[in-house]
């Protein structure tokens, strides 16, 4: 079934590892380096492989439960002949009723790098027109790959000043114009690299707002705003570096960055609409929560897996009436499998429910 999906998919179209101690993360899996193109690596993921033969999971009421998708840095799948983004996004689209489905996250690193041809920009901005084709929206944040700041290879570009570069987004905003997305409101007219877009599902109301990368501080202000100006809608944060693979939010600005994630924490922690933030960069898969300014409880995902041949997405079930968040970490398909074999139903072993959630009502 998947491969045919594929079908019609293929018809419309510098990070670090870490040994986690927070729940819902590993604590001794082995350090996998994922070789890139041209010898370079996507870094070392600290992740445990999945296991075969998981049911997917159906969701209960969905008057009061639903599911939405996270994506983690595809930047190993951007070969024009690699199968595995299109594979993911078909799985989504045919169980998406089954999931209760309401819309689609990517964490950032979407390319890898540029050419000059484009290629890989081409390849994925059209490949995730899938979803959008099949009515599920979908959102994605800038990583440090999706700007300037890196060049072939996988580094930083020689000679240049990766703090500019980083926030030269000309491409992303090419191929990723804010249309593209379907932002109700932007930090910047015409630029997509920060926006916000709301939803219903569940009973309640969602803002996601997605950031950039290590944001400058006129867009956390920004931030800031829309969250105090929305104070019924339940805010998802989506940026591409928030948590260390300890679960601990991270400290710096990466070296070339302008605010951490802390100071994008402090501002963003007095809101008691702030419910879930989900990031990438660093390889390695976390679950955990957090005690904002008020108590209440925000739940904070980590996924990075920079796989060198499955296709985990992360699903997210959002049960309202008992407060609970149940998430788990999927694979659909694995091109180390004989031909024939790759259409696989794998759960890696970070599946967690959080309890004891709050979230706002109209």
């Amino acid at each position: 079934m998947v491969a045919a999906l594929v079908g019609a998919v293929l018809a419309l179209g510098a990070c670090t590892g870490s040994t986690s101690k927070a729940a819902g993360a590993v604590t001794s899996a082995p350090s996998v380096a994922v070789a890139g193109k041209g010898g370079s690596t996507y870094g070392t993921s600290t992740v445990e492989p999945p296991t075969p033969s998981a049911p997917v999971p159906t969701v209960g009421d969905p008057a009061t439960t639903f599911t939405f998708a996270v994506i983690p840095d595809t930047q190993p799948e951007v070969k024009a002949d690699d199968p595995r983004t299109d594979t993911r996004i078909a799985w989504l689209v045919q169980h998406r009723d089954q999931l209760n489905l309401q819309w689609v996250l990517h964490s950032g690193d979407v390319q890898d790098w540029d050419t000059p041809d484009h290629q890989q920009w081409v390849s994925m901005s059209t490949r995730f027109k899938a979803l959008g084709a099949a009515g599920i929206p979908f959102i994605a944040s800038p990583g440090n790959h999706d700007t300037a700041a890196v060049c072939e290879g996988g580094s930083a570009c020689p000679g240049a000043d990766t703090a500019t570069t980083v926030r030269d987004t000309t491409l992303w905003n090419q191929y990723y114009p804010p249309s593209y997305f379907g932002f109700t409101g932007l930090a910047e007219p015409g630029k997509s690299d920060n926006g916000y877009r709301t939803f219903r599902a569940g009973g309640v109301d969602w803002l996601v707002l997605s950031l950039e990368l290590w944001p400058r501080p006129e867009i956390v202000q920004w931030a800031t705003g829309v969250v105090a100006a929305h104070p019924k809608d339940n805010v998802i944060v989506l940026t591409h570096m928030f948590l260390e693979g300890d679960g601990s939010i991270s400290q710096t600005n990466g070296g070339y960055g302008a605010t951490s994630p802390q100071q994008l924490w402090d501002a963003l922690k007095p809101y008691p609409n702030v419910v879930m933030t989900f990031s990438g960069h660093t390889g390695q898969v976390v679950s955990e929560t957090t005690p904002a300014a008020d108590g209440h409880p925000v739940a904070m995902f980590l996924q990075a897996m920079h796989a060198p041949d499955t296709n985990p997405v992360r699903l997210v079930t959002v049960d309202t009436a008992t407060g609970t968040v149940t998430t788990q970490v999927r694979a659909s398909y694995d091109r180390s499998r004989p031909p024939g074999q790759r259409d696989v139903e794998e759960v890696y072993p970070y599946s967690r429910t959080l309890s004891g959630m709050r979230f706002v009502r109209p």
